[in-house]
């Protein structure tokens, strides 16, 4: 079962990846700045690259279908391939599932790939390579997210316990 469950953990977090990726390329890195480390956001403010509300704009737009596909994923995994409908199960596996792929975000999207190219940085901060290079923006958030996800999993194995008694 444990094996099982790393196994789903990983197809979990790549096709979550996968998701947050083809967001970022269709919608390019502007819509995304949200989501970068306070001194790129606060350059691009302050170069006109962008404004305070359209970040936060952009925020609200992309959150909560980001948050609808975790829980989705984690849901369909749980109670179409596991076949399992309690709150237990639900909460964490869930739980599993959105620490793997925040730990795979903060080491290999974040540290390696988004600190190291060219792809992610937004024309006009190219002089911020110490920004871009901010490992502990990245790695703070991966350790709030071992707490914060806590909520959203039982926000999950409540929606699958939900489903058991349909």
């Amino acid at each position: 079962m444990i094996t099982k469950i790393i196994l789903e953990a990983i197809v979990y977090t790549l096709l979550y990846s996968a998701f947050m990726l083809l967001l970022f390329k269709f919608q390019g890195a502007k819509r995304q700045l949200y989501n970068y480390p306070p001194a790129i956001r606060e350059c691009a403010i302050k170069r006109g690259i962008t404004t305070q509300e359209e970040l936060d704009s952009n925020a609200k737009k992309n959150k909560l279908p980001g948050l609808l596909v975790m829980l989705l994923l984690s849901i369909v995994i749980t109670c179409a391939f596991n076949k399992q409908f309690t709150f237990f199960a639900g909460f964490w596996q869930s739980y599993i599932f959105f620490n793997v792929f925040s730990l795979f975000d903060a080491l290999v999207i974040d540290t390696i790939w988004f600190c190291h190219s060219k792809w992610w940085i937004i024309p006009g901060t190219e002089d911020m390579t110490e920004a871009y290079h901010d490992y502990a923006f990245h790695w703070k958030w991966f350790f709030l997210g071992l707490v914060t996800a806590l909520p959203l999993s039982a926000i999950t194995g409540e929606i699958v316990a939900l489903i058991g008694l349909i």
